[in-house]
């Protein structure tokens, strides 16, 4: 059952990772896309600001994964540092850039606020990954590692929760899309608090 989970899980990471190709290779409005404003749109800052987010979450997403198999990262300590070193960098292009269109959310401030929270939380717990590992506390840093990509996986769970809301519950886009900007990552953490638990007993 473990296993088939962690098969589920990457499959989901490489596959939300590669997402982001759709956006630059599709002609004309695809996804969120849809909901926003021409005006919108045409912002050369907002369009720097959505491109840099979802390039950057996707490249975290996409390679994230591998630095939790334990046997990767005792035989291959050096591509394990590297692939550490393109999560954080991509993690900060797509978390800096996740803050700064948050105010820009199609339904509003609590959306907004939703999803400049996960920005904030996303940076700070990467942040302290490398500040524990820099300071060779490997302990805090496998922690906080594991809160940070909970954070990166709300590109997965923000999927599942919204067409639920949706097709499932029957509401409103301007309804439905304020709730998971906060369910998208609120339970992940949760999860990730679950499982630093367990690894501790």
């Amino acid at each position: 059952m473990k296993l088939l989970v962690w098969i589920l899980l990457v499959f989901l990471c490489l596959a939300i990772g590669l997402y982001p190709l759709l956006y630059l290779t599709a002609e004309g409005r695809i996804g969120l896309l849809q909901t926003k404003s021409e005006g919108l749109l045409e912002n050369n800052l907002w369009r720097v600001g959505f491109y840099s987010h979802i390039i950057g979450g996707g490249v975290a997403l996409f390679v994230g994964w591998s630095q939790f198999v334990k046997s990767w990262r005792v035989k291959y300590v050096s591509l394990h540092r590297w692939l550490g070193k393109i999560y954080l960098f991509s993690v900060l292009v797509g978390g800096v850039a996740a803050i700064g269109i948050a105010p820009f959310s199609s339904t509003g401030w609590i959306a907004s606020l939703g999803f400049g929270s996960l920005g904030i939380c996303w940076l700070y717990f990467t942040w302290q990954a490398y500040w524990s590992i820099r300071r060779r506390d490997v302990s805090r840093h496998e922690r906080m590692m594991i809160y940070s990509y909970s954070a990166c996986c709300a590109a997965i769970t923000l999927r599942f929760w919204l067409p639920l809301l949706l097709a499932g519950l029957n509401l409103e886009f301007s309804v439905a899309y304020p709730i998971v900007a906060w369910l998208c990552w609120i339970p992940n953490l949760a999860v990730a608090q679950l499982i630093v638990r367990m690894a501790q007993r």
